[in-house]
């Protein structure tokens, strides 16, 4: 092939890609991804960490600029679900990775040509915001009646030890005995 043209496909590629990287569906998903922690980039994205992504533009960005997305898609669904809108009749494949990860399996599906493995990792990443927790760090909301007295003598514990009354019960479930805060 000639060296000519040749250079002028990469630049039309090139041009082609610009394009894509200035699309609204590209800027909105990566913009969101990269402040919640997912991503990086390089690119000058605007960062929108309380947009809602509709997935349809997720999937779009994937396939055709930044196939990261792809592979952080699911993991960042199972996390931060009210941020997307899914349609479950389009999104089967989607919603199913999802429920895989969210049951922790060890062998999935595949999404969109991502291997399951290469999803999975991403479920566990930390992000930049600290109320959003790992999949192995959600909480358990479990309700208990106390004597008024035992209330009392919890929180007096919490006060001598410088934590809250959950660290306390968790202390002495996991027989730990917690030190009393210097004051």
């Amino acid at each position: 092939m000639n060296r000519e043209v040749l250079i002028q496909q990469i630049r039309k590629k090139a041009k082609r890609d610009r394009k894509k990287r200035r699309d609204p569906r590209f800027l909105t998903t990566m913009g969101f991804l990269t402040a919640k922690g997912f991503l990086q980039t390089n690119l000058k994205v605007p960062l929108t960490p309380n947009k809602r992504i509709r997935v349809e533009d997720a999937l779009w960005a994937g396939k055709n600029v930044e196939p990261r997305i792809l592979e952080v898609l699911p993991a960042a669904v199972l996390r931060l679900g009210k941020h997307f809108e899914i349609d479950p009749a389009r999104h089967g494949d989607l919603i199913a990775v999802v429920e895989q990860l969210r049951k922790r399996d060890q062998g999935g599906n595949a999404f969109l040509g991502m291997p399951y493995e290469k999803i999975r990792q991403w479920a566990e990443l930390p992000l930049r915001d600290k109320r959003v927790k790992k999949v192995t760090e959600k909480k358990v909301v479990k309700s208990f009646r106390l004597e008024p007295e035992l209330v009392d003598r919890l929180r007096v514990m919490a006060v001598e030890k410088g934590c809250t009354e959950t660290q306390v019960i968790e202390g002495l479930l996991q027989g730990q005995d917690l030190a009393p805060r210097a004051l």
